[in-house]
């Protein structure tokens, strides 16, 4: 049953979506905590309440952040195999979403094109660091080239057909049984010729032997 809960959970888009934007969220809340506190204790004035707000803008910033992105990406066509202007794309548009968010529940409406722009910056330099670090690059597998004559061939203003080599044999094949053919037909018209030769050399060697038994007579 356990097992089986697990997998169901696994298998449920929501939780799917919500369990690592919570845990990102928790790191960047635990960073933003971390960062608060620093400042807090530099500036000599409540380090807790410091920590405490910036703790809870960035674990709404990356939790928000992380949601958004894992939407974008659930949307295109194959999850799996995005381009890098998609992946640009995905974290650009999360980052200015967020940052927007967050603004504007935290900071009212002033700061939310400001913090637009500067998280959603954020997001695409992020992506890029991340592409120059740890992206494998795309292997691409090569086909054959195709010759010049195979590109004309598919040009719809040529008249040149390209033809494979089986097609071609297949075209030799049958040009060379019409060709057997041909000279079937041209061995039965010589034989037929030959049998009228024959028989003109039979008649024209019995046509002296008739006149002279007709002059004998």
């Amino acid at each position: 049953m356990a097992g089986q809960q697990r997998t169901a959970n696994v298998d449920d888009p929501v939780t799917a979506a919500i369990e690592p934007a919570l845990k990102v969220g928790a790191a960047c809340g635990t960073a933003g905590f971390l960062f608060g506190g620093t400042v807090g204790i530099l500036k000599g004035s409540t380090p807790f309440l410091f920590a405490t707000a910036s703790g809870l803008q960035t674990f709404a910033l990356g939790s928000s952040f992380w949601t958004c992105r894992h939407t974008f990406i659930q949307t295109r066509r194959d999850p799996s195999a995005l381009t890098t202007s998609e992946l640009y794309q995905a974290s650009g548009i999360s980052g200015a979403v967020s940052g927007g968010l967050v603004a504007l529940v935290t900071r009212g409406r002033r700061n939310v094109l400001p913090a637009t722009l500067m998280w959603g910056l954020s997001g695409l330099v992020g992506q890029a660091t991340y592409n120059a670090f740890y992206a494998k690059p795309a292997v691409v597998v090569e086909g054959p080239k195709e010759t010049f004559w195979e590109r004309m061939a598919k040009k719809s203003w040529t008249p040149i057909k390209y033809v494979t080599n089986d097609e071609y044999a297949e075209m030799l094949r049958e040009k060379m049984l019409k060709i057997d053919v041909e000279i079937a037909v041209l061995d039965d018209k010589i034989a037929e010729l030959k049998k009228l030769q024959v028989q003109d050399e039979a008649a024209v060697a019995s046509a002296p032997q008739e006149s002279n038994s007709n002059a004998h007579s």
